[in-house]
């Protein structure tokens, strides 16, 4: 009677044989900053290529294409360079109209601040306006005042009535001014709008 075949000794069981494990290698963060580096490498280097064609390519042009764009650049150049170190103009004279509270009604004051227009040591203020009585009619004119003095620097007050037409009569209080002109002597240094300040 025969016996069944035994198993080979060196034959291994599945069950004891060891599966190799396999994990994806995680990424070393301190590779992070050399990849970065060398990327901005590359465009640096890609970026300095690229401008020294151009300028071989510009070496190549005829002298006029080139006097003609260096003349284009120098003009940039004085234009930036006007702009950034040229100090803004000032405004000569800022001019407002103030309406403060007068009794029943208002009363308009013109405030002038010289800044930058030099001395007037006897100037003219002239506005033209309109006048609005006490029944609400609107009477348009022309007034002015003499001014002793309109020194640079500090601000110049003036009511309505120190203003008079040229048949020497006042505005009254109420006056919307539209547009002021002051002379120094037979000049105009300044004409505008006053705008309505509180």
């Amino acid at each position: 009677m025969e016996s069944p075949p035994s198993s080979p000794k060196n034959q291994a069981s599945p069950s004891n044989t060891p599966l190799a494990a396999s994990s994806p290698r995680a990424s070393d963060p301190s590779s992070l900053p050399a990849r970065a580096g060398k990327g901005a490498r590359q465009v640096a280097g890609t970026g300095l290529a690229f401008l020294k064609e151009r300028w071989t390519d510009f070496r190549e042009e005829s002298p006029y294409f080139q006097a003609k764009v260096g003349l284009v650049a120098a003009w940039l150049l004085i234009s930036t360079l006007t702009i950034a170190i040229a100090p803004p103009a000032t405004i000569p004279f800022i001019v407002e109209q103030q309406a403060i509270p007068f009794g029943a009604s208002k009363k308009t004051i013109l405030v002038i601040l010289n800044q930058d227009g030099g001395d007037i040591p006897e100037g003219i203020v002239e506005v033209h306006g309109t006048l609005t009585e006490f029944d609400g009619k609107e009477i348009p004119g022309v007034w002015a005042t003499k001014v002793v003095a309109i020194p640079e620097g500090v601000k110049t007050t003036l009511s309505t009535e120190k203003f008079f037409d040229k048949k020497g009569i006042p505005p009254g209080y109420n006056l919307h001014i539209d547009s002021v002109r002051i002379l120094d002597g037979d000049e105009t240094v300044f004409t505008g709008a006053p705008p309505v300040v509180p």
